[in-house]
């Protein structure tokens, strides 16, 4: 469990993010080595890994890239569907991430027709090579990516 406080978080919260990442990013290295994108899956791990060791230092999630944002709306997402009670940190959080709406697109290349788990292969098909390096890169200062 998460020792540290984050700001806006309760600690159960907090604790729910982090299982919800920590299942995320073992899904993600389950599959890379018999991914057609293991490097782009590599990228995403390591996104989650990111994200996860903020959450355990008690940084509030702000996420730097859209990479970080996406990642972090499906920890989000899992947490909520996952979770048996609905958590008012979580709500707060989510509409706080999703007021930009910038993230859509990239959920919806990941999701398919299928509706299951979230693809990251199918995101790395959709992506071309110069938007796969924005997706990984800092937000500039004007929120945009470089």
């Amino acid at each position: 469990m998460s020792d540290c406080e984050i700001p806006g978080l309760t600690p159960r919260s907090a604790q729910a993010l982090i299982d919800a990442g920590e299942a995320l990013a073992h899904d993600v290295r389950t599959r890379i080595l018999h991914s057609p994108r293991p490097v782009f899956l590599y990228y995403i791990e390591q996104t989650f890994s990111a994200l996860l060791r903020g959450l355990r230092e008690g940084l509030e999630p702000n996420p730097d890239t859209p990479a970080q944002h996406l990642c972090l709306h499906l920890m989000i997402s899992r947490t909520q569907t996952h979770g048996r009670m609905v958590d008012p940190d979580l709500i707060r959080l989510h509409r706080a991430l999703i007021a930009d709406g910038g993230h859509e697109a990239l959920v919806r290349a990941g999701r398919g027709g299928g509706g299951g788990a979230f693809d990251f292969v199918a995101l790395g098909d959709a992506l071309s090579p110069t938007g796969i390096s924005a997706f990984f890169a800092p937000f500039e200062a004007d929120d945009m990516v470089a």
